[in-house]
């Protein structure tokens, strides 16, 4: 018997309990429609702090944003959803264009199975036989497409092993094109040649085209030497997908890369690719971008703001003292921020209104961050401070719960994750 679809509209009927950071005490016991329904705001509503916040329209924003940029230069896009883990974005990914959802294993992709996505990317090769043997059973159900990678004839064995059991399985699959020194991916693309060549005629096993991920290259940024290793790598991809289009059976072999960095690359040097294709970006941060780590990299930071991505994410914290002139004290630590591409950025300061502000987070403890500011700022204990991120993939997995607001803050839902 198939199991019954979790649906997103019974998130809203959940309990709101302790393990909900920041949910104010009287919602204790209700449910979140019941909590929304009283019209919160984050400031005068109760809630404790931290609290971790997606501002609505930066989230819409990014979502047409990206919309309008696939169509233009004729891609497909399928997010990498590991940046949320959140259905209810995923949704909205899909209800702005997206061809398929992308996560990093075959844990992440139960969850959005569980909800009822049906076409998803897995970008990682799949060595565990219980793993393959549960895709390969799920590839029969009706407009169900689950694609993971491969990259060597060890790992293909494995997959064939796996699969004896399952005389009408089907997995589908990418050859992954890699780069020395890089994480995963076939070196020489002779090697993806070869792997194509093997696969060729399984009953079982389709390969859809060719992956590469050009995040992971060393030393890439804007200058001119940075956006050319960039390049490379993609030319490499579109120089194994040349190889290994004989052995696609679908009528378009697909090319797949795209982070959140260096999208327009890939686009530039895919569109080399001289038959008929189907390109797939898998950008994942680009939905709330941030304050720093895409910012400063990512296609559209020289284009006018209404081109622009807006980031997303305010954490909210609380001024716990001020023990010396010029440094506050913060109730936010590295369990409820990601620091591992920088410290969170001050950008506001709630003192009866939303304020300005300027300052500096030099360093965090677990559970607290330290706040200097300068001589022509005024923050006092018990302020609430805004915070930016850099990078939000490290954030996201610190909360079950994040708080959509509008732009006065006022609560128009409440977004579940699932890490």
């Amino acid at each position: 018997m198939a199991q019954e679809l979790l649906t997103l509209n019974g998130l809203s009927k959940k309990t709101i309990d302790s393990t909900y950071k920041g949910m104010p005490e009287a919602m204790r016991g209700k449910t979140f429609a019941e909590f929304l329904a009283t019209k919160p705001n984050i400031f005068s509503s109760g809630f404790h702090f931290p609290i971790a916040t997606l501002r609505k329209s930066a989230l819409d924003n990014n979502l047409e944003r990206m919309r309008q940029y696939c169509k233009e230069v004729g891609a497909s896009l399928a997010p990498h959803v590991k940046t949320t883990m959140s259905p209810q974005i995923a949704q909205m990914q899909i209800d702005h264009g997206a061809w398929a959802l992308t996560v990093a294993n075959f844990s992440q992709a139960r969850v959005f199975l569980d909800y009822g996505f049906n076409r998803i990317i897995i970008a990682n090769e799949i060595v565990d036989p219980a793993a393959i043997r549960e895709i390969g059973k799920r590839n029969l159900e009706p407009n169900t497409q689950i694609i993971f990678y491969v990259d060597s004839a060890e790992g293909l064995s494995i997959i064939r092993e796996a699969l004896k059991t399952l005389p009408q399985a089907k997995v589908f699959l990418f050859i992954e094109i890699g780069l020395d020194g890089g994480r995963g991916g076939i070196r020489d693309i002779e090697g993806a040649k070869k792997l194509a060549q093997e696969i060729d005629g399984d009953p079982h096993l389709f390969v859809l085209g060719v992956s590469g991920f050009e995040g992971i290259i060393s030393g890439a940024d804007r200058s001119a030497e940075g956006l050319q290793m960039v390049a490379d790598f993609c030319a490499k991809i579109v120089a194994a997908a040349r190889l290994v289009a004989p052995y696609v059976r679908t009528e378009k072999i697909i090319l797949t890369a795209g982070g959140s960095a260096f999208f327009d690359v890939v686009v530039q040097e895919f569109s080399k690719y001289e038959a008929p294709f189907h390109m797939v970006l898998r950008s994942g941060g680009y939905v709330t971008h941030d304050h720093w780590s895409y910012q400063k990299v990512y296609p559209f930071t020289q284009m006018s703001l209404d081109k622009q991505l807006l980031p997303s994410i305010e954490l909210w914290a609380q001024v716990l003292t001020q023990p010396e002139k010029g440094l506050a004290i913060l109730n936010l630590g590295k369990r409820d921020v990601g620091n591992d591409a920088d410290n969170p950025f001050p950008v506001k300061r709630f003192h009866g209104k939303v304020l300005p502000l300027e300052a500096k987070v030099d360093h965090l403890n677990d559970q607290h961050g330290y706040l200097h500011f300068g001589g022509g700022q005024e923050v006092t204990i018990a302020d609430v401070i805004g915070l930016g991120i850099s990078h939000p993939c490290t954030t996201f997995d610190k909360w079950k719960l994040f708080v959509l607001v509008d732009d006065n803050y006022d609560v128009v839902d409440f977004i579940h994750t699932f890490f």
